[in-house]
């Protein structure tokens, strides 16, 4: 957005916010500031402003000037609906919402979303809108990916993405079925590359999945079964960690570890994880809030990296 846009889309709130009754089209398009041109230019230019205003969650009120008269229309901001009453939220409660925001931020709710956090910004409410965590989060949350392979396997065509493993890192798979075992999500499908029906865990694709445009490329074996597959505990495919986490911190990761002991400062948790370096870069994410107990070897690994990084 322009800097003349912005400011005229501050302009235009202004005006109408601090109007006491409703203003005419004319009205405003005489006495803003920033609209210019021809008066079917203005008139586009503030359609536009009205569209953009409301998608950043700011209510613009159409009345009549005169209820005895038909009359053009008028606007007004109601400055209840601007306002927003903010009780004394908790550091986990406004963490919630920042994390609610990032994850709306790509579907029908992000103008409500980010309309929320900037509200509770301008109140000089620590809330946040990153768009790096909100990245970082689209790949690490595995129900992002079920819509693009469930639409794959329903046309039969190939997919492509990035794998967390140390050997092959780009896999190219006829999708067969998806599964959720456990607690987590698995795709179980044919690898072109190794030519056999591998499993993949959605929590370690690491990027969107890239759907072949020939459709009906191959058939799913009418003897499949997807359960001899599967692995018969997470244990069996996964090493355990026992993390500290400081109170009020990383809730995503909380979310998906085992609470095992809760203590004044932090709390302890269980994780099952797959793949080391994956794991540790996830850690990392979270900065100081959270301490390796065990196994000793991941905190030296974590520790070698950190220190790496640092030179």
């Amino acid at each position: 957005m322009s800097d003349r846009k912005t400011e005229r889309l501050i302009n235009l709130t202004l005006a109408l916010l601090s109007a006491k009754r409703y203003l005419k089209k004319n009205q405003i398009l005489e006495n803003v500031y920033g609209y210019e041109g021809t008066q079917e230019a203005k008139e586009r230019m503030f359609e536009r402003d009205k569209d953009d205003l409301r998608s950043l969650g700011i209510e613009i009120e159409v009345g009549d000037l005169d209820i005895f008269f038909e009359d053009e229309p008028g606007y007004r901001i109601p400055q209840k609906s601007y306002e927003l009453t903010v009780p004394n939220l908790t550091p986990r409660e406004l963490a919630i919402i920042s994390i609610a925001a990032n994850l709306w931020n790509d579907s029908a709710f992000a103008p409500n979303a980010q309309s929320g956090i900037r509200k509770l910004q301008s109140l000089g409410v620590p809330a946040s809108l990153d768009l790096d965590f909100k990245l970082k989060y689209r790949f690490e949350n595995p129900s992002i990916l079920l819509d693009g392979i469930t639409k794959a396997i329903g046309n039969r065509c190939a997919i492509s993405f990035s794998y967390d493993s140390q050997s092959l890192k780009e896999r190219r798979v006829n999708p067969y079925r998806i599964l959720f075992w456990n607690d987590f999500w698995y795709l179980i499908g044919f690898d072109l590359d190794r030519d056999e029906i591998r499993l993949f865990k959605l929590s370690r694709i690491v990027s969107e999945i890239t759907a072949a445009k020939k459709k009906n490329s191959f058939e799913i074996p009418k003897d499949f079964n997807p359960r001899q597959y599967l692995p018969q505990s997470d244990h069996e495919i996964g090493h355990i960690a026992k993390v500290a986490i400081d109170k009020d911190t990383a809730l995503i990761l909380r979310n998906r570890g085992k609470l095992i002991e809760e203590g004044q400062q932090s709390d302890t948790f269980e994780f099952v994880y797959t793949n080391e370096s994956s794991f540790i870069r996830e850690l990392i994410w979270h900065g100081s809030t959270v301490k390796v107990l065990e196994p000793k070897s991941l905190s030296q690994a974590l520790v070698a990296l950190l220190s790496k990084v640092s030179k």
